[in-house]
């Protein structure tokens, strides 16, 4: 993507040396471009026979054809009649540098945390013989913004990166299950809810969303007139920061807003960050962490706050209408202050309510630590394995 806000650079860092791919055919979808083998980076997986880390071909947000990255994951055990079946999982929020990418992240990256909330699960389904594939976004490892919640932009990803895996090996069986984590969910509902023909020959089985975000609207018309900064509120200003950018990569019209005057001076020349600090920095009071949500908005900050929060609503995953024969799990935390359990419960609910099958949990810990405790790895694993098998 060419799209830049006010116009600043990108910084990209790839740490890892991608072999070009070549194809003996040129069937359209995406593709696999380039990969290489890792083994003592985060992303490797003790649990996998071998961790690949890879750039493929996607769509962008803007529609133009770009590349996006991530990692995929084999199991030990040998491939089943019809292949091994995939588990895609979503990221958590990690922010949009380059080099908050997880395929790439480095061992001692305080990221860590976020970019690896998965491994629990992970390994348990590497263990049942599933391959593991983790996109890493739109914008995240490849040049240009990250389109930061929006849906269309994450399912692509989702999407994509699981046809790009399952075309590069003919062990890769078509049976999909999605994870996702946080923003990660978002991602993993979007693509549920994407048409069957946009998934090509292989098949989605179930989805798990866990600590899904949902009613963002109501978020940003409350929480914009915030006065004061400090512990705590820095998350939310990052995620804000994030957000404003996400929303500009889908909105020309918002973008223009932004310009002029719909934010801060200060919020202005804190913008470049987004694309240089991975989410903990951009929290911290060396960037947007130091300013109160009120001081993100300038002389046009109503109409800003108002365009953002229809944008907002249009990426609700609860606007979403996702096929009865896909079963839907979500879970909650019990410590959440980010999704708090009722709101987790009430998207259940209305899930249930337009005839979904859904799968309502509540894990102990908050909103990071959700799928990492081996009881919750081991429930949701389960879940998956048994979505998978049901139509084996």
């Amino acid at each position: 993507m060419k799209h830049r806000l006010f116009g600043w650079g990108t910084l990209l860092v790839v740490p890892v040396l991608l072999a070009p791919v070549a194809h003996a055919d040129s069937s359209p979808g995406p593709r696999i471009v380039a990969e290489a083998v890792v083994s003592d980076a985060p992303v490797a997986h003790p649990g996998a026979s071998v961790t690949t880390v890879f750039r493929y071909t996607s769509v962008g947000v803007d529609g133009g054809p770009t590349e996006m990255t991530g990692s995929y994951s084999l199991p030990r055990t040998p491939p089943p009649p019809g292949g091994w079946p995939i588990l895609v999982f979503s990221h958590m929020t990690v922010g949009g540098a380059d080099k908050c990418a997880p395929s790439t992240i480095r061992a001692g990256d305080p990221e860590l945390i976020r970019t690896n909330t998965g491994d629990a699960v992970a390994g348990r389904m590497l263990d049942a013989g599933f391959v593991v594939v983790r996109p890493d976004y739109e914008g995240i490892g490849t040049p240009g913004p990250h389109p930061y919640l929006m849906g269309r932009s994450l399912a692509r990803a989702v999407i994509d990166s699981a046809r790009a895996v399952h075309g590069a090996d003919e062990r890769i069986g078509s049976d999909v299950v999605l994870m996702g984590h946080s923003e990660g969910a978002v991602a993993a509902l979007f693509a549920s809810a994407a048409d069957e023909s946009e998934w090509g020959s292989l098949t989605l089985r179930g989805v798990t969303a866990v600590t899904p975000p949902t009613g963002m609207r109501q978020i940003i018309e409350s929480a914009h007139a915030i006065p004061f900064s400090g512990s705590g509120i820095g998350d939310m200003v990052g995620l804000a920061a994030l957000f404003i950018v996400g929303a500009s990569t889908v909105d020309p019209a918002f973008a223009d807003i932004l310009r002029n005057g719909g934010l801060s001076a200060p919020a202005v020349a804190l913008l470049p960050d987004t694309e240089s600090r991975c989410f903990g920095e951009l929290s911290s009071p060396s960037s947007f962490g130091r300013l109160a949500p009120s001081q993100l908005l300038g002389p046009n900050g109503k109409l800003a706050s108002a365009t953002l929060a229809n944008i907002a609503d249009a990426n609700d995953v609860a606007h979403l209408r996702i096929d009865h024969t896909v079963p839907i799990r979500i879970d909650a935390g019990a410590a959440d202050p980010v999704v708090p359990v009722p709101v987790a419960l009430a998207l259940a609910a209305h899930y249930r309510s337009i005839g979904n099958d859904v799968t309502f949990a509540v894990q102990p810990g908050g909103h990071t630590a959700v799928p990492s405790s081996p009881e919750a790895a081991e429930s949701i694993a389960r879940w998956l394995v048994d979505a998978a098998g049901r139509h084996s």
